[in-house]
């Protein structure tokens, strides 16, 4: 069984698009998608299946609209892309201690995109 971690797009920013984590790991559950936890309200999920990805992105598109009138855009990466992610982080530890101190908040971001571009 592949892990998952799916972040929804737009989810409980601003008093907009609200779903109740607790409401959503029941939905995704009831599609078949196991080990289903969420991390605050962000609208990231993590869980477990046997589906391939392009199904599980459009079943969990479509149980929200379904669920809760809303058309959310899925991204979805596998737990080993997110540790080939961390292991690529271009910076060392020395330097991420270093930005952490010298800045006022956050200081290192990741973006994800639903496909690939390609340059031309």
């Amino acid at each position: 069984m592949t892990g998952y971690i799916a972040l929804l797009r737009g989810i409980n920013v601003g008093g907009k698009n609200k779903i109740k984590m607790a409401k959503l790991r029941e939905s995704l559950t009831a599609i078949g998608l196991k080990n289903v936890r969420t991390y605050i309200q962000s609208g990231n999920i993590l869980f477990q299946s046997n589906k391939q990805e392009k199904i599980i992105k459009e079943e969990i598109e479509y149980k929200i609209m379904q669920d809760y009138q809303l058309s959310i855009p899925v991204i979805l990466r596998t737990s080993e892309e997110w540790e080939q992610i961390m292991k690529a982080c271009p910076f060392s530890a020395e330097e991420i201690t270093k930005a952490e101190a010298d800045s006022i908040g956050e200081s290192l971001y990741v973006a994800f995109f639903s496909k690939q571009s390609v340059e031309r």
